[in-house]
């Protein structure tokens, strides 16, 4: 994970369409995750809705503190596993996640990623609404919550303007 003032200093560095290389097409920014030594191999416990209100609270105030997740570099179309596992292309070390927890898809042609749970006990919810087994499609500036840990979904060209203007707030979704 890169931290919001290390990707400041990339972005002022880089024009948008080298920093939109650097990361690809979008970046998922979350709270540091909190140490969580044996979150892999605990049971899912249940999702507490205060913590996910905390969380995305959080996202709007601390946003100099905040971490940017890191992903494998995404083909034309590609899917991206979310959950606990080591083999996930994004590990979330929370209890709160399941082991297998969620899948982005994103689409180069149509310029667009969705999100689908895939079963899990807590849900993955957008924008504070639970997804059910619904697939939805993200926007620049939503909110997704996997159990207790949120991230916002921002466009790198979104993200790279923030961090070269210094704006720390503003980043609330954009979702009708």
């Amino acid at each position: 994970m890169l931290s919001v003032q290390e990707l400041r200093a990339l972005a002022a560095a880089l024009p948008t369409p080298a920093f939109q290389r650097q990361l690809g097409p979008f970046a998922l920014i979350q709270r540091p995750p909190a140490d969580a030594d044996t979150a892999v191999l605990a049971p899912t416990r249940m999702a507490d809705p205060e913590d996910i209100q905390q969380g995305m609270l959080a996202l709007l105030f601390e946003f100099e503190h905040l971490r940017v997740a890191t992903l494998p570099p995404l083909q034309s179309t590609d899917r991206l596993r979310i959950g606990r596992r080591m083999d996930c292309d994004l590990v979330i070390e929370d209890a709160s996640v399941s082991k297998m927890h969620a899948e982005l898809r994103w689409n180069e042609a149509a310029q667009r990623c969705t999100v689908q749970d895939l079963g899990s006990t807590n849900g993955t919810f957008l924008n504070a609404q639970t997804l059910g087994a619904r697939e939805a499609v993200l926007r620049d500036g939503d909110i997704l919550s996997f159990g207790n840990v949120q991230f916002w979904y921002l466009l790198t060209g979104t993200l790279h303007e923030r961090l070269r203007s210094g704006e720390a707030t503003g980043l609330g979704s954009r979702s009708g």
